[in-house]
């Protein structure tokens, strides 16, 4: 290895020892990243051919049956695994497998038990398949005993929403989970990452789509931005979409296919759809209710924003998403007011922002924001947490409503930490996602908006943003309602999904699922704050006492329900929670992280007694870089993928060499990846740019300091100091102290240049390029001159027990 590799690999084992326990230990996982697969000579892993989707739109529900194709074509049996996404928020509730012309269709059970059922008939021989939820948008087929040849069709069923805004509604299906970055302190995240094809290959595996609408209503401007389509509109109020198959094959799954159309007439004040099981008489039913608001007049004083822009700069945003990120940024401070401020943040394996504190929005400033974009890169790992600590961490300003525009192509494991450090941090501001992509994680965006009581949006790197930046920009001017309080006279509703109301934005209508005990008439009643003053929304609703149609509505309110559930669960593991969801998804038939679908075949197809596994590859979602995620470009025949870095101990680094081969692809059984494999390490070790070139708090400039091997005073990242508690006490190179205690990270001080000269001196006189290890208790941690090391702390050095003080002495 190269001295270049050795030292950034040691920046590694510090991005992992801090996630250790104080007492040590082996580390759980380390982090990882995309992985890149192909065809060699014994195995050929294109195991799915085509996926198909059938679509119809009813009013605001949509029901889908997708069937995947697949096709054995190794000369011995395998076991195949498919790892895909589905719309979020989908409520699956039918797998079935169709082999000849037997139909076997699945059975719903808590997660352990399917397992138990599928690995059973496995191992007997018998044709079975078992999908499981990893995420709520993303999901796990595996089909076991596909013999030489054999043909498997696996059929799935789920019903989802259709938001329509301001009359402008929209379909997506996704089709491809892009690339995860799994940081080290995440633990098994679940199958969500799949192995991705090299450059100069395809999967073969082709879509083919028919979408049926019949809204009741007109329906205008009929299109498809992602594919090309073919319509044919049966009347006014319906019509067929058909994806073009102009090559008799499909198209490639490599990115979110998507419709678009307009409803006639004028928006609809609000609508309800209700159902109640016809051999229930007595029993509830279940309502949807549309309720769209008012225009806002815009007359009265806008309160001042402090608005802050978090920039995702990491490796898989390279090239394309982040141009049309930055575009989204440079868009909307044109709309900021003289009385906003503003704030610039980007991430990758660390944040920073434009300065340390928000800026006026002059026309200084905001030419320093532009050229600040324009440094702009994609690379690196994609710690996120850095990001919405730094938007959210610091204390708002009490004279202006904090709005976070947050912009990213979601492609990380480990969302409910995110989702959860939201949760902890927002307070009273706002965060509104924006995601950035063809294949964007939409259940991450959609959580970012929902914990943040904003809104959510989608640009496909080569949309242009005015349309969306406009909308963004109506949305934070005042919303229609905040603090938004829901009562019910004269009708008895239960069970209300949202239980807690989003803000109410003009143009944009409240979704609220429900049950009710009986049928009636009653008023609906919303109060919320509108320019500082209390408003209230009067309407009346009937709840029909027969409603056989909509039955769907019934698992949109469970999925819902499930939905906030597991919201709760954002802030750790909660065993009643967890039986909570199970019983629903048991009691309603829905797909949930705690149960599953499984079929199983009642003859016996491989009498061989053995199979191979098998990752079914995926595309690369269009306009993602590989060189971004992987750190290669170009032809890559021969590229071994597969990598895997082991970190054992404190001090201790060992890289384990990929295997040889003969082509790109290795068999499933490999060890599995580091994060971003040799690229990402590449990224640990440079320092970052602030756009500017002045130099930082601790007087030195952001990313002109030239290492000096064996100084590790002038060429620090950080000093950590751990309490034998587990407390985390760290000095980085631009100055910042932060206490992190658990989940919560607070920055304590920015310390002066005459302050870090004194630590620097502290550091030379440590020397901690001899240090060897921390013990089981407290610990002091460096980074930085090409070396991760650790000491044991109290310490019998005498320089390195001052430097801990000293540490210890500024955080109070």
């Amino acid at each position: 290895m190269t001295a270049s590799g050795t030292r950034n690999l040691l920046r590694i084992v510090l991005l992992c020892l801090l996630a250790l326990p104080p007492g040590g230990g082996a580390l759980a996982s380390e982090p990882r990243g995309p992985r890149l697969a192909g065809a060699s000579e014994n195995q050929d892993p294109f195991l799915l051919k085509s996926t198909d989707v059938k679509v119809v739109i009813t009013g605001p529900v949509a029901h889908a049956v997708v069937t995947q194709s697949w096709e054995n074509p190794n000369p011995y049996p395998v076991d195949g695994l498919y790892i895909f996404p589905l719309p979020a928020g989908a409520a699956v509730t039918d797998m079935s497998l169709r082999i000849g012309d037997r139909l076997i269709q699945g059975d719903m059970k808590r997660r352990a038990e399917a397992r138990a059922i599928y690995e059973q008939a496995r191992a007997g021989g018998r044709v079975a398949g078992l999908l499981d939820q990893e995420r709520p948008n993303v999901f796990a087929q595996q089909v076991a005993n596909i013999i030489p040849g054999a043909r498997v069709q696996v059929i799935l069923s789920f019903d989802h929403e259709i938001r329509c805004e301001d009359g402008a509604c929209e379909y997506v299906f996704p089709t491809v989970v892009g690339p995860r970055f799994i940081p080290c302190r995440q633990t098994d995240p679940g199958k969500i990452d799949p192995p991705v094809v090299v450059p100069d290959q395809v999967t073969g595996q082709r879509l083919t789509m028919r979408v049926a609408l019949d809204e009741g209503i007109e329906i205008r401007d009929l299109r498809s931005p992602s594919h090309r389509v073919g319509i044919t509109q049966e009347d006014e109020k319906a019509a067929q979409v058909r994806l073009s198959d102009e090559d008799g094959r499909g198209a490639a799954l490599n990115r979110d296919f998507r419709l678009l159309w307009r409803l006639g007439g004028e928006a609809t004040e609000m609508g309800i759809l209700a159902w109640r099981n016809a051999s229930e008489e007595s029993g509830p039913g279940v309502f949807t209710l549309v309720l769209q608001p008012p225009a806002e007049p815009g007359d009265e004083e806008a309160a001042p924003r402090e608005l802050i822009f978090v920039l995702d700069c990491s490796g898989s945003m390279m090239g394309v998403p982040i141009e049309a990120a930055k575009n989204v940024v440079r868009k909307a401070l044109v709309a900021l007011r003289p009385g906003d401020t503003f704030q610039i943040v980007r991430f990758s394996d660390r944040a920073s922002g434009l300065g340390p504190a928000p800026l006026a929005a002059t026309p200084e400033n905001l030419r320093r924001a532009r050229i600040f974009l324009d440094s702009l890169r994609g690379e690196g790992g994609t710690e996120m947490i850095s990001g919405i600590r730094a938007a959210l961490a610091r204390p708002a300003d009490p004279e202006r409503l904090r709005i976070v525009a947050f912009l990213t192509d979601g492609y990380i494991g480990n969302e409910s930490e995110i989702l959860g450090e939201v949760r902890r941090l927002l307070g009273g501001a706002r965060l509104f996602s924006f995601g950035i992509g063809s294949s964007v994680n939409r259940y991450l965006l959609e959580g970012l908006a929902e914990e943040g009581r904003g809104e959510a949006a989608f640009l496909a790197p080569r949309e242009t943003p005015d349309q969306m930046v406009e909308r963004f920009v109506e949305r934070i001017e005042t919303p229609v309602l905040t603090d938004i309080r829901m009562t019910w006279k004269d009708l008895e509703v239960e069970d209300q999904e949202p239980r807690n109301i989003p803000d109410l934005f003009a143009g944009s209508p409240l979704v609220v699922h429900g049950r009710y005990l009986r049928p009636g008439t009653g008023l609906l009643r919303l109060e919320g704050t509108s320019h500082g003053l209390r408003r209230v929304l009067r309407r009346v609703v009937t709840l029909p006492a027969e409603a056989a149609d909509h039955e769907a509505l019934g698992r949109l309110w469970a999925r819902a329900r499930i939905h906030r559930l597991e919201r709760e669960l954002h802030d750790g593991a909660q065993p009643e929670v967890v039986e909570a969801i199970t019983r629903l998804g048991l009691r309603h038939r829905l797909m949930t992280a705690y149960t599953s679908l499984v079929a199983v075949d009642s003859e016996v197809s491989n009498y061989s007694g053995s199979s191979t596994e098998i990752n079914v590859p995926v595309e690369m979602p269009q306009d993602v870089s590989y060189e971004g995620n992987f750190g290669v470009a170009g032809n890559m025949t021969g590229f071994v993928a597969r990598q895997s870095l082991m970190v054992q101990g404190y001090g201790d680094a060992k890289a384990q060499a990929p295997p040889a081969s003969t082509g790109a692809g290795v068999p499933s059984s490999s060890p599995r990846e580091t994060a971003k494999a040799e690229p990402y390490l590449d990224k640990l070790g440079r320092k970052r740019k602030d756009g500017s070139g002045r130099e930082n708090a601790g007087g030195a400039a952001n990313d002109s300091v030239d290492r000096e091997e064996g100084d590790s005073s002038r060429s620090f990242e950080s000093i950590t100091v751990v309490l034998p508690g587990g407390t985390e006490l760290s000095v980085e190179s631009d100055g910042e102290l932060w206490r992190t205690q658990g989940k919560s990270r607070t920055l304590v001080a920015s310390l002066a240049a005459r302050e870090m000269a004194e630590l620097r001196t502290l550091l030379a006189a440590a020397r901690p390029e001899t240090w060897t290890g921390g013990g089981s208790g407290g610990r002091i941690v460096f980074a930085g001159a090409g070396m991760a090391r650790a000491a044991s702390l109290p310490s019998a050095n005498p320089a390195i027990q001052a430097l801990s003080d000293w540490v210890k002495q500024h955080a109070k």
